[in-house]
């Protein structure tokens, strides 16, 4: 009796063994009908992301023109940044500090009833306070020793890329949400209104550019000389100005003579330059617009009828629903339009004039230039990479200091 037992407990685990047998096939088989699945994606992303990278890498350690030369190894970074290192590492470290900074800023205060944990939390924001303060200075001093040292125009390039973007994400979202609210209000035509203010964005930037420019022409009798003529301002250059708009208006343009490293800020963007913003505004508003309509969709009527039913007015329910529950949407399109803004070149390529005297080049034109112009690729390609980790940690910055105050509605 005890043999036959055994004898049937090893069949029995016998028979477990070669039933899981095919369960175990299936699973390998799904494995790889599951890379099989994903490996062109994952081919095309190789081929056309990653490798382009680390190619690009490699070529600015060279002396590459149109075929390789010698090796400088770092050499292509220092004359763009200038020689020495320090500036370089305190302005990476100054980006971890206001990191660091924003962190202890946003600390939340938990259990606010513990005296102990809501003197921590003040403590905590007092020093993100000091250290975001003196991250702001060790940034400000190692961009003025690259400055010095540096390309003059890689950093001219940098300037205007940081006022591009500066000009233009704050205003095209603020602009975006107002014509959402605008567009999502019951009126006869609304889908006709969302279809116009979208077409700017839709047609080809070559053509709307040059709708932009008969617009915007130096010509007296062009549309925007024309109003500015009705303020009394006499006509002005617009694409071909490359006056600083701060300088034209206070009528100091002493400051360009200056050698100062802040002496180009204080003069402002060029006027050139704020004129390709205000295409950039008229082809990107609407789109900002459509992609605050579907978050505005999204966000539960109940929320606005009980809202009403306890007293709270429009303006109450702006700053209390729709801005907190449109925080996702704010969120990615910040994101979005940073890193857009810092690689943005068609319109800007499109738009600039020889008269602008390369006040509206940013980064990416400038990299075109150095690269199929002087033909200095491995150059071009050191510049470009100092881009990349520039939007990078811009990147980054963004989603430690936002991501924690977006609010995902249930």
């Amino acid at each position: 009796m005890k043999r036959q037992a055994g004898s049937t407990g090893t069949g029995q685990a016998g028979a477990g063994r070669g039933s899981a047998r095919p369960g175990s096939v299936r699973l390998r088989r799904d494995t790889a009908a599951a890379y099989l699945l994903i490996a062109p994606a994952v081919l095309i992303i190789a081929v056309f992301g990653v490798f382009p990278l680390f190619f690009t890498g490699y070529i600015s350690l060279f002396n590459w023109r149109l075929a390789p030369g010698r090796f400088l190894g770092l050499g292509n970074f220092a004359e763009a940044l200038g020689p020495s290192a320090w500036p370089a590492a305190g302005f990476v470290a100054a980006v971890a500090g206001i990191v660091g900074a924003a962190a202890l800023l946003r600390r939340d205060r938990r259990d606010a009833g513990t005296p102990a944990r809501a003197g921590s939390a003040i403590l905590a924001r007092a020093a993100g306070a000091v250290l975001a303060a003196g991250a702001a200075a060790l940034a400000a001093v190692s961009l003025s020793a690259m400055a010095s040292r540096g390309d003059p125009e890689v950093f001219a390039s940098l300037r205007v890329t940081a006022w591009y973007a500066l000009l233009t994400v704050p205003f095209q979202l603020v602009g975006g949400l107002v014509l959402a609210l605008l567009l999502t209000k019951k009126m006869a035509g609304r889908q006709a209104f969302r279809v116009v203010y979208l077409l700017p964005y839709v047609a080809p930037t070559v053509a709307t550019a040059t709708v932009f420019e008969l617009l915007f022409s130096l010509r007296p009798d062009s549309l925007a000389n024309r109003l500015v003529s009705l303020l009394g301002v006499r006509p002005l250059q617009w694409l071909q100005e490359p006056g600083g708009v701060i300088s034209l208006a206070s009528g100091t343009p002493g400051l360009a003579a200056s050698h100062a490293w802040w002496a180009p800020w204080a003069q402002g963007p060029s006027l050139a330059l704020v004129t390709i913003v205000l295409y950039s505004w008229w082809v990107f508003m609407g789109y900002y617009a459509l992609i605050y309509i579907n978050g505005l969709s999204a966000i539960p009527r109940q929320l606005y009828e009980a809202a009403e039913v306890d007293g709270a007015g429009a303006l109450r329910r702006f700053f209390r629903i729709t801005l907190p529950l449109l925080s996702p949407t704010t969120y990615f399109l910040t994101l979005l339009g940073v890193i857009g803004t810092f690689k943005a070149f068609t319109q800007l390529y499109v738009l600039r004039t020889a008269a602008a005297a390369g006040t509206t080049d940013s980064v990416s034109v400038q990299v075109f230039f150095t690269f199929f112009r002087k033909a200095r690729l491995g150059y071009a390609s050191a510049v470009s990479l100092v881009l990349f980790v520039i939007v990078l940690a811009l990147t980054l910055v963004q989603q430690r200091t936002m991501e924690r105050g977006v609010t995902y509605g249930e």
